[in-house]
């Protein structure tokens, strides 16, 4: 492709013949085009296996990658042992890396994992609680403050999914 063809000549001369104020603006775009090609857990521009490919042509893969990292980070988050979980992470995305070369196949792998990301965090999350009514338990608590205990902690975590969701305030 000749350069006359592509956006850089365009831009050169936009940068070189206009005031400082619209060359600051153009560079703003084009950084915010170039930062727009990538997933949640990797930069298409950098990336070059075959499954990441298929990712970064696809939207609703790039989508599906997105909720794969939150999945991951709540259950990472909630976990009893967080290094398992991010082991974890490592072996399924070299598998993914080595077996994927199809959309369905890439399609596939999101959405197990994503279901067993869940339900590690499901896990995690029971796991939590069982320790903290073991530790009610040991600490004996007449009922009234055991109930008290668990009062405080049910209005901190409303409060902490209020406070990261602006919305539900």
């Amino acid at each position: 492709m000749s350069t006359s063809k592509t956006a850089f000549p365009f831009v050169t001369r936009l940068l070189a013949d206009s005031s400082p104020t619209l060359s600051l603006c153009v560079l703003a775009v084009c950084a915010t085009l170039a930062g727009n090609a990538s997933a949640a857990s990797f930069h298409c521009s950098t990336r070059s296996s075959a499954s990441e490919k298929i990712v970064c042509a696809d939207p609703e893969l790039s989508s599906l990658d997105d909720r794969l990292a939150v999945s991951y980070q709540r259950a990472r988050d909630a976990s009893p042992d967080p290094r398992s979980v991010e082991t974890a992470r490592i072996q399924q995305w070299l598998w993914r890396q080595h077996n994927c070369t199809d959309k369905a196949c890439v399609l596939n792998w999101y959405q197990r994992r994503i279901a067993e990301l869940d339900a590690d965090y499901e896990q995690g999350k029971q796991a939590q609680h069982d320790a903290f009514e073991a530790a009610l338990v040991d600490q004996k608590l007449v009922p009234s403050a055991a109930d008290a205990v668990r009062q405080l902690k049910n209005e901190s975590i409303v409060a902490a999914a209020q406070g990261a969701n602006p919305a539900t305030k």
